[in-house]
């Protein structure tokens, strides 16, 4: 016990000591809400609390990783329901989906966003509507935002034509998941509130079981994540929800600040407790944070402090376009590196992802590696989603969208149109379509010479069957092995110049795989896809690596860094111009959102921020003026050490050794000369 509440303040202790009834943790920016979070379970098993008793929810894999490896440091064993809101629906879904009776086994496939749009495209395609016209991605967008607000077809407007399709598309999109055993993302929240909700005895088996209730980053939930734990708290209230309502920066993806806002009134009798010691940032950080983000309203009020010193204070520059300040900023980070910093504790933080290629070129030139968190994730790479189809189709043989691919990927002779005629025999007989292609009933139709390479993919099916799936790395073994992919790029080498690298993230893949299973020695491969799918685009960040790493705010957030680079402090970049349409209320609301953004970004710093912002910014192809965001004026001068007009950065200093020699030149031309 003593290890457990060791070094806490007594406001982390009265949150970790917390044992039945609702408490909500105020948890500010570097406050250790973590530590209180993973002090609180191991709390709770020390007072006889099972640990399947314990059910805690976090947003990345990375945070529920780390939550039960420091609970097992303290009490030699862990909580196994630890994770984020998408794995442990996932999980729930895997025993008791059937039980909705909607057509849905455990053995369902998850649809990433390529997945998704490309059964909307199909859906198009029969309905022969224009992909220009109604694109996938934002037919898709629009049915994730529905089931985030727990809407049916039938619940949408349907006011005009567009309208009109996006609710045909989303009921018939819905009906091809259900016949091939497929949930999307949503649904794998969305079911499971359906689940909880229609059978009483489930619930009631649930909120047995899973007693203890924690959540943590409770202002990034949605309307669904909130129906979701009303349903899993029983009678006691054992929600033990942390968050920070000034770091809600997630409403463009349904965050519903009104969540953390509102708890008092969801709860009665909740009890609060704020956490405002700060453990990361030093004084003139916290100092600017904090007059920052008391310019918003509808907040729990409160003030982080440090028992660290003021520390530097915040560098401001105004440089030219957006050309200079990629120059600027390369300009300090040499010099930081040369002071002794590693570029692993630098981090370059943008609104944009657009804002990024000024700083890669640069730091190309200046011979700067680094990492962005954020861009083309490994498991969205062309061949590794290939390799992923023929795994998916293993497990679940109803998985249409994973069928073709497979079959796109290296074309065996099967054309489209063959496909589709399959594929509605298979339907019309309700049997799933890879078995009913690897059926003796139908390959003995294709005897003749003329059917050669659909019989041949017959027996594709039939040996792709036959492939154990209780061991993940195995049967992914076996499976890329059978999948020929390998070879099939090979013998693309001439027409494809990166067919190495793609072989290699073929072997990666197999590599994760194989890790997977020494790491769950009774991990089987539909346990592996899983683990594969949820994985968010933050676990790529790797602090590890002696790189810069470049992300957008958003990306940054529950991060941190010695040196935090702060990038396109303008009206329109930050904050965002999308910020100013609508009413005088929604206005309102966006430019608060943005503005705790802002605060997000400074308050990943230990030691130094250096802030930057343009005369002019090339939007659309044009050099256009740039105005300062309003939000420096909110920023108290005091903290503030401002470099109004800088010299030519690296051409006029001494510090060019690294650089090109052609970029000086190129940046002394003035660009808005005529």
């Amino acid at each position: 016990m003593s290890a457990i509440l060791a070094d806490l303040t007594p406001e982390q202790r009265q949150a970790a000591t917390h044992f039945t009834g609702p408490m909500l943790v105020v948890a500010g920016a570097g406050s250790g809400k973590t530590r209180v979070v993973t002090r609180r379970i191991a709390w709770l098993m020390a007072q006889g609390v099972k640990p399947w008793q314990i059910l805690a929810l976090t947003f990345t894999n990375k945070a529920a990783g780390e939550m039960k490896e420091r609970v097992r440091e303290l009490t030699g064993d862990a909580p196994k329901s630890v994770g984020t809101f998408h794995s442990q629906c996932a999980r729930f879904l895997r025993f008791d989906v059937e039980r909705l009776d909607d057509g849905r086994r455990g053995n369902f496939s998850i649809y990433d966003a390529g997945d998704q749009q490309g059964l909307i495209k199909q859906i198009l395609k029969i309905r022969r509507l224009d992909a220009q016209q109604l694109k996938p991605a934002a037919v898709a967008n629009a049915i994730s935002a529905a089931k985030c607000q727990l809407q049916y077809p039938s619940d949408l407007p349907q006011n005009s034509w567009r309208e009109k399709m996006t609710v045909e598309i989303y009921a018939e999109y819905e009906r091809r998941l259900r016949e091939t055993n497929a949930v999307d993302f949503d649904d794998l929240l969305l079911l499971t509130a359906r689940m909880l909700e229609r059978l009483p005895d489930l619930r009631a088996a649930y909120q047995r079981r899973f007693r203890f209730l924690l959540v943590d980053e409770y202002q990034d939930t949605n309307r669904l994540q909130y129906k979701l734990l009303r349903l899993l708290v029983g009678d006691e209230n054992n929600l033990h929800a942390t968050g920070d309502p000034d770091q809600s920066i997630y409403s463009w993806r349904g965050a519903d600040y009104r969540n953390i806002m509102d708890f008092q009134q969801d709860f009665p009798g909740a009890k609060i407790v704020l956490l405002e010691q700060n453990y990361r940032s030093t004084g003139n950080i916290l100092t600017a944070a904090n007059h920052l983000i008391a310019h918003s309203d509808n907040r729990i009020e409160k003030n982080l402090f440090t028992a660290a010193g003021a520390g530097e204070r915040i560098v401001a520059a105004q440089l030219r376009d957006d050309r200079a300040e990629s120059f600027w900023v390369v300009e300090q980070i040499l010099a930081e590196k040369a002071a002794g910093r590693a570029l692993a504790a630098m981090a370059i933080l943008y609104r944009m992802n657009a804002q990024s290629r000024a700083f890669e070129e640069a730091l190309t030139r200046a011979k700067i590696p680094y990492q962005i968190v954020g861009g083309v994730r490994f498991y969205d790479r062309r061949e590794v989603k290939d390799v992923l189809a023929v795994l998916k189709l293993r497990v679940n043989p109803a998985d249409e969208i994973s069928l073709r691919r497979a079959l796109d990927a290296r074309p065996v002779g099967v054309g489209a149109v063959t496909l589709d005629g399959i594929l509605a025999q298979a339907r019309a007989q309700k049997v799933a379509a890879v078995e009913f292609l690897a059926g003796d009933d139908f390959s003995r139709r294709y005897d003749g010479r003329q059917n050669a390479k659909l019989k041949t993919f017959c027996e594709w099916c039939r040996r792709l069957l036959a492939v154990p799936v209780d061991r993940a790395g195995d049967a992914t073994r076996a499976l890329i092995e059978l999948s020929g992919l390998t070879e099939h790029l090979i013998r693309q080498s001439e027409k494809d110049p990166a067919w190495e690298d793609r072989v290699a993230n073929i072997e990666a893949l197999l590599n994760r795989a194989v890790e997977f299973s020494q790491t769950n020695p009774e991990g089987t491969l539909a346990q592996f896809l899983e683990d594969v799918a949820l994985v968010a685009d933050i676990d790529s960040f790797n602090p590890a690596s002696d790189c810069l790493t470049l992300m957008t705010l958003h990306s940054a957030k529950g991060l941190e860094f010695d040196a935090v680079f702060l990038t396109g402090l303008e009206e329109g970049v930050l904050p965002h111009s999308r910020a100013r349409f609508g009413s005088p209320a929604k206005n309102e609301e966006d430019i608060a959102e943005e503005r705790r953004l802002f605060y997000v970004g400074i308050t990943r710093a230990r030691q130094k921020v250096y802030i930057s912002h343009t005369q002019f910014r090339y939007m659309n192809g044009e050099a256009n003026y740039a105005q300062p965001s309003s939000f420096l004026r909110e920023l108290p001068q005091e903290t503030l050490a401002t470099v109004a007009t800088p010299s030519l950065a690296a051409a006029q200093t001494g510090n060019t050794d690294n650089l090109d020699p052609e970029w000086d030149d190129d940046y002394i031309d003035d660009p808005f000369s005529e």
